[in-house]
């Protein structure tokens, strides 16, 4: 398997992705950012339809700022938020700070489904925040990657 994906790779004797060629880092740093892209429009289509239901009153949405006395107009900043967070996650220079604002939404939510409901409904709560972690500790493996993949053409050209 490590001969055709050299992002997994296993280190042995020092040998590892950093004494690959660029080329190799290339297509590592290419795969990790496909599964970012894939990962990051799938949980925007959630956080959008979520955020949506929030600003056009839907009271399925409302239902949890309603049981916990919170003001109405609440619900449509959270609203506000994860739609316009949702869009941020698909520019790369915004991705981790709505990831970040999606992730404090989240835990307001799991605030809400561990003291109102059973633990169990918390499932896609706890879901959604592991995939926000991850879109936001694979955005930045990726940078590190194109970093690195750039220190190593420069000092090739300089040689």
């Amino acid at each position: 398997m490590a001969a055709f994906n050299p992002c997994f790779t296993k280190i042995k004797d020092g040998q590892g992705l950093s004494t690959k060629d660029p080329q190799q880092l290339y297509l590592c740093a290419h795969t990790l950012n496909r599964a970012a892209a894939v990962i990051t429009l799938a949980i925007s289509i959630v956080f959008f339809i979520s955020g949506m239901g929030k600003l056009l009153s839907l009271p399925f949405f409302h239902v949890p700022f309603t049981l916990m006395n919170l003001p109405t107009g609440f619900g449509y900043v959270v609203g506000l938020v994860e739609v316009v967070a949702a869009f941020g996650l698909g520019f790369r220079d915004y991705r981790v700070v709505s990831a970040s604002a999606l992730l404090a939404i989240m835990m307001g939510a799991l605030y809400y489904h561990f003291s109102y409901e059973t633990a169990f409904q918390a499932v896609p709560a706890l879901t959604l925040s592991a995939v926000l972690f991850l879109i936001i500790k694979l955005d930045e493996t990726v940078d590190k990657m194109v970093r690195f993949q750039q220190q190593l053409l420069q000092s090739a050209l300089g040689s």
